[in-house]
């Protein structure tokens, strides 16, 4: 027994030297833009793209492209963020044109149909940039996010609200946030509580805190601190339950990578990113996690060594967002190819 384990152990540890995955592209797809936003649809395995309110569907099991629906007729729409309920139906919150930067514009998309349906309630609160998280309940929650209160200076929010997908509606949360941010990330743990952190001050000074959300109680309480203050990053659930956090892309030297262990309230130091401003973390089938960033590198982050390797450079230097697909691989739609790009481990 005790030699299988350490034969084990070697197998692992070669494997970690070793690259471990391949790149590869897909069939041409019809519009060849870079994607502000992907989903995998849970009905289908598809993975629907969009740029500037043009949307395609790619099938994975086919490799072939269809254009669907645009999201935003008659007009264009940017920055889409999207969460699939468990029904299938999708939430949409995106920016049309308009004063101030635009307007922030929610809509439903029914893949089954292709249809999307604008919302007739928006948010209780305007809100721009906030994290949107999909509870257990099966309800999305909305946190933070900023809105201009007094033009031009942008008020960081700290009130929070849940969309109801039956309803179509939202509702308030009694409960705020310790500390009004915008551009954070909110991740839910096992438990169900939501881990938030980071993000930007009203005066756009990044935030090194985190803060825990309980919707059982509707309460906030801190999370600690992280090692240095972070906006625009990557925070992603492992396999363990424990939360990675990545630096965000404005910091263009910063590789450090804080771990958040939510049995013991912690947080603690991962191993160092192999480079700098990751674009993209994405968890595998395996509870790897892959890394890109926008200069053309890639990493795969082992679990069980604790420690990063380099993997082959991709075909393409802008790779964000991404999304696992049901095949196992991770899919980008970066824009400077003729169809998407897919990691295979």
């Amino acid at each position: 027994m005790q030699l299988s384990r350490s034969v084990l152990a070697l197998a692992g540890l070669l494997s970690l030297n070793a690259q471990a995955g391949t790149w590869s592209a897909t069939s041409p797809a019809p519009m060849p833009y870079a994607a502000e936003a992907i989903l995998r649809l849970s009905g289908t395995g598809e993975a629907m793209t969009i740029w500037a309110g043009f949307v395609q569907r790619y099938n994975p099991y086919t490799d072939t492209w269809r254009i669907t629906s645009p999201m935003c007729p008659p007009g264009m729409c940017s920055n889409p963020m999207l969460t699939e309920f468990p029904s299938g139906k999708v939430l949409a919150i995106s920016m049309a044109p308009g004063r101030m930067g635009g307007e922030v514009r929610l809509s439903t998309y029914a893949p089954e149909t292709d249809q999307w349906t604008y919302l007739t309630q928006g948010f209780k609160v305007y809100r721009r940039d906030p994290a949107i998280t999909l509870l257990p309940s099966g309800r999305a929650l909305a946190t933070g996010g900023y809105n201009y209160s007094e033009i031009p200076q942008a008020t960081a929010l700290s009130s929070a609200e849940e969309f109801d997908p039956v309803t179509e509606t939202w509702t308030l949360l009694p409960g705020k946030m310790l500390t009004a941010r915008s551009n954070h990330t909110a991740t839910v743990l096992y438990s169900g509580k939501v881990l938030v952190t980071g993000g930007l001050t009203s005066d756009r000074q990044p935030l090194a805190s985190a803060e825990l959300y309980d919707p059982a109680t509707g309460t906030w309480t801190a999370a600690g601190t992280l090692s240095h203050p972070r906006e625009r990053h990557q925070a992603i659930r492992l396999g363990s339950g424990h939360v990675m956090v990545l630096s965000g892309q404005d910091n263009s030297t910063q590789t450090a990578v804080d771990i958040y262990d939510p049995y013991n309230q912690r947080w603690y130091a991962g191993p160092a990113l192999p480079f700098a401003q990751p674009s993209s973390a994405t968890l595998l089938t395996t509870h790897e996690v892959l890394v890109t960033n926008n200069s053309g590198q890639a990493a795969l982050y082992s679990p069980s060594q604790n420690a990063w390797q380099l993997e082959p450079s991709p075909p393409s230097s802008y790779l964000r967002p991404a999304v696992l697909l049901y095949t196992g691989q991770v899919f980008f739609m970066p824009g400077d190819q003729p169809g998407a790009v897919r990691y295979t481990r």
